[in-house]
């Protein structure tokens, strides 16, 4: 990943853009029209959340967690390798106690297995490092007939292609995947039920999901 002076992005990096980013994060126009309605979309698309507990997997600045505290889900855990983002997290969650931040990648969540209802991540999967990983991870920490929402950007066609030169221009990505490639990761972590689909034009979004089968995740920590 080209990083500064055309070298390579480190994880390190990517730590640092996102720290400088934390503070004004919530406050841009692009967050107000594209990142709000994408978590409303979710939250809506979730369902009844009324006491499950929720994984949300590089959760920035916590908006989507706070969303599904207010959809009533009673266990929220956001994770993110940013301490930054997390710490504006934090201020914004102070009166939501069970919404708990943890500075991690999403390749290694330090939660149980089969701990959550649902796991979330959204416009993050294709800065992980080890996206097959995190999959894997998600798997792990979802109860059996648990359920993944994956949401990020689409690297399909002509709308796909522009927005990732964009986005290499501006030194922010490197990479995404499509409804294709993210429903061959997920069956091959070990997801089944999945379902890809793009849910916005432009910038190129999509919607992925899928559950973990009754048995799956004992399967999964066995291996």
């Amino acid at each position: 990943m080209s990083g500064p002076g055309g070298g390579r992005w480190t994880a390190a990096d990517a730590r640092e853009r996102f720290d400088h980013w934390s503070s004004t994060y919530e406050q841009s126009l692009f967050w107000k029209h594209y990142f709000v309605p994408l978590h409303e979309m979710m939250v809506a698309r979730a369902g009844d959340v009324g006491g499950l507990s929720v994984l949300d997997l590089g959760c920035g600045t916590g908006d989507l967690l706070r969303r599904f505290a207010r959809a009533g889900a009673s266990r929220l855990v956001g994770a993110d390798v940013s301490e930054g983002m997390l710490e504006v997290a934090r201020g914004l969650s102070r009166d939501l106690d069970y919404i708990e931040y943890v500075h991690t990648s999403a390749e290694s969540v330090p939660v149980g297995a089969g701990e959550f209802d649902l796991v979330t991540t959204c416009i993050a999967f294709h800065h992980f490092p080890d996206p097959a990983g995190a999959l894997k991870d998600a798997v792990r920490a979802l109860k059996p007939g648990g359920r993944l929402m994956l949401c990020d950007l689409d690297g399909a066609g002509l709308p796909g292609r522009i927005f990732l030169a964009f986005g290499r221009w501006k030194r922010a990505d490197e990479r995404y995947f499509d409804t294709g490639s993210i429903s061959r990761m997920l069956a091959e972590a070990g997801f089944a039920d999945v379902s890809a689909e793009r849910v916005r034009l432009f910038p190129p979004t999509m919607l992925a999901e899928a559950i973990v089968q009754k048995g799956q995740t004992l399967l999964h920590n066995a291996d």
